[in-house]
């Protein structure tokens, strides 16, 4: 059985588009912006104010990237680790 997705701080959710192949093309002091050519959806915008990104913001994200859950899951773990 799969876990269910839930928040995490920004830096972790960047280092796994990361790991899939974004890299960042804009950092401000509120976002970044990551970008990946053959993605389906190459730019991603992702806050990094607060402590936690919310399911939804990553959720989204992943749906636009077309990312599931246990790719996911796996790039968190080697992100972790």
């Amino acid at each position: 059985m799969v876990p269910a997705i839930t928040p995490i701080p920004p830096h972790i959710f960047k280092a796994i588009l990361e790991k899939d192949g974004f890299s960042v093309q804009l950092d401000t002091e509120a976002n970044w912006t990551l970008f990946k050519a053959n993605s389906p959806y190459p730019v991603i915008v992702l806050p990094k104010k607060g402590e936690l990104v919310s399911v939804t913001i990553m959720m989204e994200i992943l749906n636009q990237i077309k990312m599931d859950n246990r790719k996911y899951f796996s790039l968190l773990e080697q992100v972790k680790n």
